[in-house]
């Protein structure tokens, strides 16, 4: 799967308002699924990439909107999902500007935590087995050696 197939199904989830529960996660996880177990893994990457390469100390650093402090490690990685949530163009936006990502760690932002699992949800509902898929790349925090230097 390449970037721009990736960021199409990332767009299958309703931006406006953000997503604030699983079902919102519906149509991309029904998209995987008719997609086949390669491709769901191949999405699996490409999202563990991304994250992988958002996970860097200067996000990491930056106080929350929620609590004024900086995040803890699973905040941090909900709102590195919510970064790629929100479609390439933001996800470029934060790379080149991370004082953007704070937009991201806001109250009432998308509830990105169950992107996290959509390719788990899609492989075991069209499989009938057990995900059991590990991505090359880990994107808990702190695990992007080159952004933590």
């Amino acid at each position: 799967m390449n970037d721009v197939e990736f960021w199409e199904l990332i767009g299958l989830v309703p931006q406006n308002p953000p997503a604030q529960d699983e079902a919102a996660f519906g149509p991309l996880e029904e998209a995987l699924s008719r997609a086949g177990e390669d491709e769901i893994k191949a999405f699996e990457d490409v999202l563990a990439r991304h994250l992988h390469t958002l996970d860097r100390s200067e996000l990491a650093a930056l106080p929350s909107g929620t609590t004024g402090k900086p995040p803890s490690s699973d905040s941090f990685l909900y709102y590195r999902a919510a970064v790629v949530l929100a479609g390439e163009e933001a996800y470029r936006a934060v790379l080149a500007d991370p004082e953007q990502f704070r937009r991201f760690t806001e109250p009432g932002g998308p509830e990105a935590e169950f992107l996290l699992y959509v390719a788990q949800h899609a492989y075991e509902s069209s499989t009938g087995q057990e995900w059991e898929h590990v991505s090359p790349l880990d994107y808990e925090t702190g695990s992007n050696p080159d952004g933590w230097s």
